[in-house]
């Protein structure tokens, strides 16, 4: 086997190991994860976890950016779909969050990698998004931040904090995959068809955060 064979199946193997670790780390939480379920469900001896990734933290921080990764490349591909130049924010906000939204759908089960971990450890995931960014802000956040100073300023939006309106947009669509189970205790929730019921989702998202929950009346 020469040197480019062994790259590229100590790749595979490595590649096999963190799709290995996003679900199990997804389903059973940072601490729940036994490595060596991993390793299994990966077909790999336990050892090559440790060859490749040191430790239980190494393993969680490449599936944490792997994940984060593929989200944000989702993310991003739908956003250069507009014209750089489009200046409606109502348009770009709306499809930023769909964007994101059905990114989110599509990565549910990674919710909890993502949630959990950094309620757990939030060094921990600061210290690997500023390895994955350089410390530096993703082009679509910037994009997204000054869509909506823009926005205040053409009066197409109320005079909003742009980073706290991202915030809101991000919670919104991520909370419900969290508390699932407790508003379908709580509301006696019935989702039959889930399809339908995520699109309703997207669409209430979409009107709370353009238009807001209460009328505003003149002074």
């Amino acid at each position: 086997m020469n040197a480019e064979q062994k790259t590229s199946q100590d790749l595979t193997v490595k590649d096999r190991i963190v799709a290995a670790a996003i679900d199990v780390f997804s389903s059973q939480g940072r601490h729940g994860a036994r490595l060596e379920h991993i390793a299994q469900q990966a077909g790999v001896n336990k050892a090559l976890i440790y060859y490749h990734f040191r430790d239980r933290t190494g393993l969680y921080r490449a599936a944490f950016a792997k994940q984060f990764t593929l989200i944000m490349s989702e993310v991003g591909y739908e956003m250069q779909k507009l014209p750089a130049d489009e200046h409606d924010a109502i348009a770009v906000l709306k499809h930023f969050v769909r964007s994101h939204y059905r990114a989110v759908i599509r990565h549910k089960h990674c919710v909890r990698l993502f949630i959990g971990g950094t309620a757990d450890d939030p060094e921990l995931t600061r210290s690997v998004v500023m390895e994955m960014t350089g410390g530096q802000q993703p082009p679509v956040v910037t994009r997204i931040l000054s869509l909506i100073e823009h926005g205040v300023q053409a009066g197409q939006l109320r005079p909003v904090n742009p980073k706290q309106l991202f915030i809101s947009m991000l919670s919104l669509n991520l909370f419900f995959f969290v508390a699932r189970p407790v508003a379908e205790t709580f509301l006696d929730l019935q989702i039959e068809d889930e399809e339908l019921f995520m699109e309703e989702r997207l669409t209430s998202i979409l009107d709370l955060l353009l238009y807001g929950a209460v009328e505003r009346r003149p002074q």
